[in-house]
């Protein structure tokens, strides 16, 4: 019944398939902009996806960091990607270029393809998006049920505890936090998980005092089911819905702060490919590197605003009062 309603609400809809073809564009970084061959077939030996699996005799070779400049021998064939650009591989002599036949989104200051560090920063962006409200969903649940289920103090105290969380600043002490421990992609997301969950839980919290007093739990109760078993067989999936529109607002947010902390150099620390980051490199040739900053800010703005429709699209599907 939600799938059906969400899908009378095309826009959401449509930035679904934008979300899942950005999940797809991720996943599937090494076989689409990639400097390392799909397939090599050398010296009477077949390499199957060297761009994901490292072979010891190539690397002893040092052909991971020559693919560009190898000249295949007689009977030597290999397949490239469609883009056979790394998001890594510099060349000085095409720095600074613009959108043409060959780089399609031009290239950074230091000559390395636009269009191959935004595919691969997809990742990054998507898979902080995911792990950080993951893990404020999982802190926001497990708070959120025993003080709505057991109220009294346990509710008294965690509902002090969100307080506290939600009057302190979280951009700025994320930036704190940051500015203490080494960069790192893992870093950013626990910290953006841990600064999060005070939104959930309050949802958690509300449904979990709506449902307690409800048949089914009484009638669980009488029965003598376990407290955990009450919780989180019973009444947690029927408080998930709520949880899960504010889990899709969350990916936006999540994906959002990341490029804001790349762009203010407390993210990923480069050279990885983020489009924070790329953002961060426009800053001295924003006069005329226009693509630098075009490129990345359109990639940041139409993902989060895909995932704004969907939670958008999801939070009407899942409201009776609309249908």
């Amino acid at each position: 019944m939600v799938w059906h309603e969400f899908c009378k609400h095309r826009p959401s809809l449509f930035a679904l398939l934008v979300i899942f073809l950005l999940g797809f564009i991720a996943i599937m970084a090494p076989f689409i902009a990639n400097d390392v061959p799909i397939i090599l077939y050398k010296g009477g030996k077949l390499y199957v996806f060297p761009n994901i699996i490292t072979y010891s005799d190539l690397q002893a070779e040092n052909l991971y960091a020559n693919f560009d400049r190898w000249k295949p021998s007689s009977g030597d064939w290999l397949i490239k990607p469609p883009l056979p650009y790394g998001p890594l591989r510099q060349d000085l002599e095409q720095s600074l270029q613009s959108p043409n036949r060959t780089h399609w989104l031009g290239t950074d200051d230091r000559g390395r393809d636009v269009l191959s560090r935004m595919i691969w920063g997809s990742r990054l962006s998507l898979s902080v998006g995911f792990v950080a409200v993951g893990i404020a969903v999982i802190i926001g649940i497990i708070l959120g049920s025993l003080a709505g289920y057991f109220g009294r103090w346990v509710d008294t105290v965690v509902l002090r505890f969100i307080e506290l969380m939600l009057v302190i600043p979280t951009f700025f002490l994320i930036i704190t936090v940051m500015a203490f421990l080494p960069p790192s992609i893992w870093t950013i997301m626990i910290v953006i998980g841990l600064t999060g969950w005070p939104g959930v839980a309050r949802l958690v919290r509300g449904e979990f005092l709506k449902q307690r007093q409800m048949e089914y739990v009484l009638a669980s109760r009488a029965l003598g089911l376990s407290n955990t078993r009450i919780m989180f067989r019973h009444i947690l999936p029927n408080a998930m819905g709520p949880v899960f529109v504010s889990a899709t607002f969350g990916l936006a947010g999540a994906i959002l702060m990341e490029s804001g902390l790349s762009f203010l150099g407390f993210g990923v620390p480069p050279p990885a490919p983020s489009w924070g980051e790329l953002l961060k490199q426009s800053q001295g040739y924003v006069d005329f590197a226009w693509w630098l900053v075009l490129f990345p800010g359109l990639a940041i703005f139409i993902t989060v605003t895909a995932f704004n429709l969907v939670g958008e699209g999801l939070r009407d599907a899942m409201d009776p009062r609309l249908r």
